[in-house]
């Protein structure tokens, strides 16, 4: 399965979702999707700056999990002011991960399994 469809699927199946990056190690955005639905806050929302910038943070989050031996990292959710990201880690050996940003109030749950489901699917892609 192509990584746009898994994308497009993951952004279309959460009411409220901005958009998806599958972001490589280097901090580039492999593949992206924007839904719809209009930017958090009623401007454009830049999924691929945010997985650059949030990439920092799983990054830091990586050398903890190893240092302090927690096993390999899954997910990190961030909250800010009118919208919610999560970054799930697609294929963890290589250093990619899915950044997927959604408006304040959209069902987190729901996000979280889809997440979940596409970081599976693409994992078989890499």
């Amino acid at each position: 399965m192509p990584f746009l469809e898994i994308l497009k699927d993951l952004v279309e199946g959460v009411d409220g979702a901005v958009g998806a990056a599958i972001m490589g190690p280097d901090g580039l955005a492999v593949e992206k999707y924007l839904g719809g639905g209009g930017g958090v806050g009623g401007g454009g929302y830049d999924i691929e700056a945010a997985g650059v910038e949030y990439g920092k943070v799983v990054e830091e989050a990586l050398k903890a999990a190893k240092v302090l031996n927690l096993g390999v990292l899954e997910e990190i959710t961030v909250g800010a002011g009118d919208s919610t990201v999560i970054l799930r880690m697609a294929a963890p050996q290589y250093g990619y991960y899915i950044a997927f940003a959604m408006k304040a109030g959209s069902n987190v749950g729901r996000a979280r399994y889809l997440l979940r489901r596409a970081a599976l699917k693409a994992r078989k892609e890499f």
